[in-house]
């Protein structure tokens, strides 16, 4: 568990993180954010972990992972947001005044520079 200093969003439902002490989770290899109630609902392996079995922070459901075979990369481009918004993977602000961070031309996904290359290929699913 983990204490966020600034308002942060769950990667996986997107609602606000709130309350005192510690929050959520955070995984330590791709730093997603997470409910501690959403923990045991994602599907998509950590990217950061490439060919290790283990998982440290998530534990894996093969049967949900075997329905949802997907691996649909998302189409990243540059964009400028007109209003605060907040990175769908590690759920914090995308600062700045103009090319704040990338969006998925797809499925209209947000995230940092930094976190692109640790999103999940699951264009498309909600």
């Amino acid at each position: 568990p983990r204490f966020f200093r600034q308002p942060t969003f769950c990667g996986h439902c997107k609602d606000f993180l709130w309350g005192f002490g510690k929050q959520g989770y955070e995984c330590e290899l791709c730093h997603l954010t997470l409910h501690k109630r959403c923990h045991a609902l994602v599907i998509s392996k950590c990217p950061g972990t490439g060919d290790v079995a283990q998982e440290s922070v998530r534990r894996t459901n093969e049967q949900l992972q075997q329905r949802f075979g997907m691996d649909i990369p998302h189409r990243f481009k540059p964009h400028t947001y007109m209003s605060p918004t907040f990175c769908g993977h590690c759920g914090s602000l995308l600062w700045g005044l103009y090319s704040q961070g990338l969006q998925c031309q797809v499925c209209n996904f947000n995230v940092h520079r930094r976190c692109a290359k640790m999103t999940a290929n699951l264009c498309g699913l909600d």
